[in-house]
Parts: structure tokens; sequence; C-alpha cells
């Protein structure tokens, strides 16, 4: 263990909680009692354990049947309370009770409250909790760390009318008086702090059952009154989860029950407490009729994600926070891997290659980036981690190394770890060696460059008559590595296709700087190759000009070597080049004219954002600008048109995701027949009817929001208004705020939106769409990071306690800006700040700034040339 770790000290461990709490809705001050059975491991006259916010009225420890009380509580601003007593504590068991009150704050951490309206406008509260990575201290002193596991047992007294919910199902129930009762749950496991969980509040649910477990599980969905239907989907595909992980695991579900919760006030997406699962009601909640396509993956992959968790984080759990990539990464890998089994039509692992993939290759093409496995020294480092490099790289770099020993061999390996390591901690290199001893390979030789070195590799690729080079570097967006950056040598999966002859591993592992072999032309005739085939691999390939010309046109040609992932890969590298200057951006662009074919929603999605990338940072020319959007009017016309703005009943999920992408770029691009439809369909919609939902579909309403506001003004503002605020679904008021911050212009709609999102009718969780949507307005986004300076202090005073989400209110504004003058005035801004807490944010701010203008510097001249030989 790292030695400057804050940490407890050990000579004291729990070993059982009694944990009673009274919570209180209206006062917001709950009342705790926790009663710990304690081994001693030394003698001691002092214990020390952790408590933030808490006024703790008394401790008393009690030996055998002796009770000695704390003659002294003292706590610290480190969040440590340490009870000091008369007599010297022998070696030994011990019981530790301590009665103590707390807050239910609104900062979303802790046991905190939730606020919403009921059916008839009143204002009402739940309170739920949010204890990861460290804020049970919140809610009753503990030992918040996640090695120091104990089992629980929970007891809630609330009032009668209300539910109440833990992790463990309900043990019994007895009335306190008659508008009181107290609810005993079950012990729970012996498990970590931060998975302990408890909700109060006027729930609905709905339930079943799985039907292939041995020992059957209660699954439910519980919501607020009246949103109970929208937790149909995730109710659906719960039992089947637990069935699929359980074979795979080869571990039985450990809980009786699994509920899941949805919140209206909640910072992350969801959070994986064991047998209550929390969720932001976006991340749970799904109408066929009013949602947008895309929520219906969302929810699915987010609640494979959290039910991923319950076996890799709850059963076995990290060591220490360092290793939390490895809850997150394999669970978002388990998690698709799921939903892939679930929805075979979904194109699901492509769709992670166009989303998690590049998300976690381009965070990792950063300077300011971290490895994967991260020291942290104090647990309230940890939010800046939880990132696309945990995630998002970190599922990537799974997904490569399972393709690299094979699925079937990298899970016996999961349930070797699992079955070694189940109610206890584990650290990366405890997988390592069970896949190493599953698969008789030395895994962590392969896997320590991904996890533990910062960045990830570029291939150039040379050509000379009948041979091709392949040679590793480390990849900057910013393209100016120096030789101390460039040290690493990673074991890269080539993935080339047809495979070279020369190359006898069948993995195609490059272990050095460079490798030679023969140009692999197929013997079919075919008259292309492709490097990382499937793109399993975690690494940008950087092809010479006419190979990717003969890629072109073997896609052109519909050529089936070249699959949806392999198409999408392509633009994604050819796009992540273009940026950092390792090719021209015209060359993407003539890369693109080849996709004039295309049908499939998942390469349209990544063809359409990269190319609205481009569009957002080179709109510093006006005459550019308005040349990029004739581009993407011309590029999505027919389709447009073959599409239309129905969607049939009984229609496949893909396209219908590709009618609303495509529709979104017609309609930001200014395309004629599309704005028309969208303003007449608006008005309809806005006058209400039985149909609305078919008048203006769930996947096109935000681009029709968009283009009435941005053609419209201050009316249709009003309209979109009154529409957030009575639609009962937060998926819709979501829509609308990103909407509004997209198309919102002149001086005054633009400070009355920023005067609506600080109001009461929008959640401080939700600012962040806001800032999403105004992000990519060029005649609002100034005007944002003004507002964001101006305002600094009032951000900050909101967003106490949740200092990532401060990370995304200096990030969001500015990601699409190209200007030095922005990088100057961000420097400065923040030059006599205390920025702890959000500092690698602030840096990647800082980085984006530079890449983008230097790109427009470098490739603005040439682009604009370009497009002016191409008659835009």
């Amino acid at each position: 263990m790292a030695s400057d770790r804050v940490v407890l000290p050990k000579n004291v461990t729990p070993e059982h909680y009694e944990i009673k709490l009274w919570p209180n809705l209206e006062t917001f001050i709950f009342r705790g009692r926790v009663t710990i059975t304690i081994n001693i491991h030394e003698t001691t006259s002092a214990i020390k354990l952790n408590a933030k916010k808490l006024t703790i009225r008394s401790a008393t420890v009690t030996v055998g049947d002796k009770d000695h009380e704390a003659t002294a509580i003292e706590t610290t601003t480190d969040q440590v309370a340490t009870f000091t007593f008369a007599q010297t504590i022998p070696v030994g068991s011990a019981v530790l009770e301590i009665d103590f009150q707390g807050e239910h704050n609104d900062r979303m951490n802790g046991f905190y409250r939730s606020q919403y309206k009921d059916a008839e406008g009143n204002t009402k509260y739940m309170v739920v909790t949010q204890f990861q990575a460290c804020d049970a201290r919140q809610a009753f002193p503990c030992w918040d760390e996640p090695a120091a596991k104990a089992t629980f047992s929970v007891a809630l007294v609330v009032p009668t009318e209300l539910e109440a919910l833990s992790n463990m199902p309900i043990k019994e129930i007895t009335m306190v008086e008659p508008e009181e009762k107290t609810v005993y749950f079950e012990k729970t496991p012996i498990m970590s702090t931060y998975l302990v969980a408890f909700a109060v509040g006027n729930f609905e649910y709905i339930e079943t059952t799985t039907t292939k477990l041995e020992n059957p599980v209660t699954c439910r969905v519980y919501t607020l009154p009246g949103l109970i239907e929208q937790g149909r989907f995730a109710l659906e595909i719960t039992p089947k989860i637990l069935e699929y992980f359980a074979e795979i695991f080869g571990i039985a579900y450990p809980l009786p029950k699994l509920d899941h919760i949805a919140v209206p006030d909640f910072e992350a997406g969801a959070m994986e407490n064991w047998g209550l699962i929390t969720y932001r009601t976006v991340a749970l909640l799904y109408d066929e009729k009013t949602s947008d396509a895309a929520d219906k993956k969302q929810v699915a992959c987010t609640v494979a994600h959290e039910i991923a968790h319950q076996w890799f984080g709850n059963l076995v759990t990290m060591e220490w926070w360092e290793h939390l990539w490895l809850n997150e990464g394999f669970a978002t890998w388990v998690g698709t891997l799921a939903v892939d089994h679930l929805f075979p039509d979904w194109s699901t692992w492509s769709d992670f290659v166009i989303n998690e993939y590049q998300q976690g290759l381009s965070l990792d093409s950063l300077r300011s980036s971290h490895p994967i496995e991260v020291p942290v020294a104090d647990p309230h480092e940890i939010h800046q981690i939880f990132d696309a490099i945990s995630y998002s790289k970190g599922a990537s770099v799974i997904r490569m190394l399972s393709n690299w020993l094979t699925v079937d061999v990298f899970l016996a390996g999961i349930r070797r770890y699992l079955k070694k390591h189940e109610y206890k901690n584990a650290s990366t290199n405890d997988l390592w060696d069970a896949l190493s001893e599953e698969s008789n390979i030395d895994v962590r030789e392969f896997m320590n460059t991904w996890t533990r070195s910062i960045g990830i590799p570029i291939l150039n690729v040379h050509e000379e008559p009948g041979f091709v080079t392949v040679e590793q570097h480390r990849f900057l967006s910013t393209n100016d590595v120096t030789e101390d950056e460039d040290k690493t040598v990673w074991w890269v999966p080539l993935g080339i296709h047809p495979k070279p002859e020369s190359i006898v591993d069948n993995n195609q592992t490059l272990k050095t700087r460079s490798l030679k072999f023969e140009v692999p032309y197929s013997k079919d005739g075919n008259d292309f190759y492709l490097v990382n085939k499937n793109f399993t691999g975690v690494f940008r390939t950087n092809y010479p000009a006419s190979t990717i010309r003969q890629l072109g046109l073997a896609i052109q040609a519909g050529n089936p070597a070249l699959g949806v992932t392999e198409r999408a890969g392509l633009l994604a590298d050819q796009s992540s080049l273009a940026t950092s200057g390792h090719s021209g951006v015209e060359r993407l662009l003539d890369l693109i004219q080849y996709y004039k074919n295309e049908k499939a929603f998942i390469v349209w999605d990544l063809l359409l954002n990269k190319l609205d990338n481009i569009t957002q940072v080179f709109s510093v020319n006006e005459r550019t600008f308005e040349a990029l959007k004739h581009f993407q009017r011309k590029l999505v016309h027919n389709l447009a048109q073959e599409l239309g703005w129905e969607f049939p009943k009984g229609e496949d999920f893909l396209t219908s995701r590709l009618r609303g992408v495509i529709i979104a770029c017609a309609g930001r691009s200014g395309h004629e027949e599309t704005e028309k439809e969208a303003l007449r369909r608006f008005k309809l919609f806005m006058e209400g009817g039985a149909d609305q939902d078919t008048v203006l579909h769930p996947s096109t309403r935000e681009t029709a929001f968009a283009i009435a506001i941005t053609r419209g003004g201050a009316t249709e503002f009003e309209h979109v208004l009154k529409y957030y605020r009575t639609t009962p679904k937060q998926d819709q008021q979501t829509m609308c705020l990103l909407a509004l911050g997209s198309s919102v212009h002149g001086e005054d709609l633009i400070q009355r939106m920023f005067e609506f999102s600080l109001s009461d009718d929008v959640r401080s969780q939700d600012f962040m769409y806001v800032l999403a949507g105004l992000s990519m307005n060029i005649k609002a986004r100034n005007a944002a990071w003004a507002w964001i300076k101006n305002n600094w202090s009032t951000v900050q005073e909101r967003y106490t306690g949740n200092v990532g989400m401060l990370g995304f209110c200096l990030k969001i504004p500015i990601n699409k800006m190209a200007d030095p003058a922005v990088l100057e005035d961000l420097e400065s801004f923040f030059a006599d700040k205390d920025t702890k807490g959000f500092e690698r944010d602030l840096e990647q701010a800082k980085e984006g700034l530079r890449i983008r203008s230097k790109w427009v510097a470098r490739d603005g001249k040439a682009l604009e040339s370009w497009l002016v030989e191409q008659g835009y």
C-alpha cells in the first residue's frame, strides 16, 4: 500500500454496523445512532474514524460489560473524528456507539434531499444517498475506505405514509406511534461503506422476478408518483441481464432483491449501490411514445453497467481508488456485452467504437491526460478521474485484451478472479494474475504499458514497392511530442486485414518500435489493406494518402470487408489526424465524399458529428462556416428526402435513429425543406392535440424546437419554455434546455436564458445541458463564457461539494472555440483563483483551446480553398 495515502490508522477496524436513522423531510436535520462492533488490534485510548458535517453528541465504547464514554470528541478539517477515552481499550472485540445528527443537504452527496412537484404543483421532497467516493461519512461516522469492509443492519424511522428502502429487503416494520414506523432491513453481506444506500419518499413500484436462477431474485423499479410506467423497459431487461451475468460470471447474484430507483436530483448518471441502484431520472426511465430512440439504448447500457457492478465492484471491490478504472472500465465493457446479447440488431459494438472508444482516445491524446491506473493519495481527488480514461479508455483496453485472449478465455479468467476474491478487495494485478493463470500468458506484460503509461500510440504507415512498415509513437493532438514523452513502446495488436503471411503471431502483436511486412493485398483481387480490423486495438492509424484513396474507393463500392465498424473507425482516425495536423482537413473531406452510398446509422452518426465539429471550430471565418453548412446540406439532402419525418410503427431501431441524426444535420445546416417542415410541425405541436407525438416525434423534437427559435425569436422561445414547465418528463426537459441553448439569439433572450437556467425551474444538475447547447451556438457561446466569468462566485457557491460540475462549467462553454484570445482570457481569469478540485479540467480546457487554435491557423486557408474548388 502506498505510504502517502490519506487513510485511517489500522489499529481499530469495523466488523458490523447497526445504523438507525431518523430522516426528516421537513427540517432536513436527521438524527442518527450507529453501533459498531469493532476489533481492537493494538491497545489504544483513542479511536479515529471518518465523519463529515455531522454533529456528534456522544460516543461510548463497551468492552465486556463496561461502558467507557469518550472524554473528548475532536473533529478536524480532514474529516476525521477522534474519540479519546480515559481508560486504555484492550486488544479484542468491543462495541462503539455514537449519537449524532446531520443535514439532508441539497448538494447531491451524502444523505441528501431531492425536490419535485406533485400532481397539484406542490413542492415535495424525497431523501436518498450518494456515497461514492467518500460521503458515507456525511450520513454516519464510519471507516469510509473501500478496504474497510463490514456488514450493515439498517433501520429507518419514517412517517407511516412513506416508503423506506435500503440495500436489503425489509425484515420487519414496527409502529412507533400512529404517524411513524421503524423499518428494519435484513443484514447485508460484507461490503464497503460507499455502497450502503437508503431512500425515503412517496414511491411507486412495479416488479418482476427472475425465472432462470436457482434462487429467484425480486426486481423492482421505484419512481415518484405518476412515472412508474416509464420504468417498464428497465424492469423488463433487469432479470435478463441478471441471468446473463450469473451465467458468464459463474456466481449467482448474491442478494435476494435488486431495486432501481429514479432520483430527480442526481449528479452522476447512476450509482451501483448493492441491491438499491440509484439513477438520474433520464438514465432509468423511458417512454416508447415520448422518448428519443437514443434514450432507449442509453437506459439499456446504464442499467447493464450498474448491474455488472453488483459482481465487479460490490462482490469484489477495488482495494483503493487508484483501481477505480477496474470497476468502471470492466462494467462498461461487460455492460456493452450484455446489451449486445439482448439486442443483437442494435450494432452495439459498432456504437461502442464511435462513442466509448473515441472518447477514451480523444482524452488520452491530451498532454493533460492521466494513466488509466493513476495513484490517488487523498480520496477527495477521486472525482477528477471519474472521466473518459477510467470508463471509456478502460473499457476499450479491456475489449482489446479480451479480443487478444479470446472472449471465452477472458471470461474464464474473470470467473477465477471473482471466485478467489469474492467479498474481499482486489487490485489490478490480482486480475492480471487470474487471467494469466487461465490463459498461460503473462497478461501483465501485455497490459502494464496500457494501464500505467499515459497516452496512446499512433501507427505511422509507410509504403515502398511490395512492402509496408508500421512505426509506433505516442500520439498527441498537439502533434508536438518530445523525445522524453515518446519512450513507451506498447504491445499493439495490429489487426491487419488481410493478415500478412510473414506475421506468424495470430494476434499480430507489435512489441517493438516498428515492423516491416509484405503488402497484404487479398487474394480475391482487392487492392487495399486495413490496419486495426474491427477497431479492437487502442491506437490511431496514419495511412499514406494513396492508401486512404484505395480504402475510400472500396467503401464507395460497398466492399464487405469494410463493415460498419471499419467505415466509422476510419473516419474517426482521419478526423483526429486532421485536428492534430498529422494530415490536412481537406483529406478528411475528400474521404467523406466516398461515403455517398452510406446507409448505416452508426457511420452517419459519427460522420455528422465530426463534420459538425469542423463547422463549429472553423466558424471564426463566416465564409468557411456558410460553405461547410452548404456541404452538409448537399451531403444529407437525398437521405433527408428519402427518410422523411414519419416514424412507421415497427420500424427497426437503427433506421429510427438514422432519421433523427439526418434531420438534425439538415436542420442545423439550413436545409430549406427541412426547415419548412420543422416550422409546420412545431406550430401544430404547440397548438396541442391528441396526436402530438405523431406530429413531432421525440427523435426530431429538439431539432424542430431549435429551428423554430432560430428562425423566430421571443414567441418561439416562450413556447418552448412553457412546454418545459408543463412536461412531467425529465428527458423532455433536458431536450428543451439543449434546444434553447443551441438556438437562442439576441442579447435580451440570451440574458433571459441565464436567468431561467439559475431559477428554481432548472435543477442544478441540468445546468450543463444549457451550457452544452450554448457551446454549439456561435451567436451565444461568447456571451456564455462572459456570463460564467461574471458569475463565477455564484457558480462556485452553487456547486460546493460538487467540484466535478465546476469543471463542466468552465470546459463546456469554450469546447468549440478556437480563438487564442480566449485562451489568454482563460489563463488570466483563473490566475488568482483557487482551482483545487478542478485543476485537471482547467488544463484540459486550455489544451483544447491551443489545439483548435493551431488547427484553424494551420488549415483555415486550405479548407477555404477546398470548399471553393468543390463549388461550395
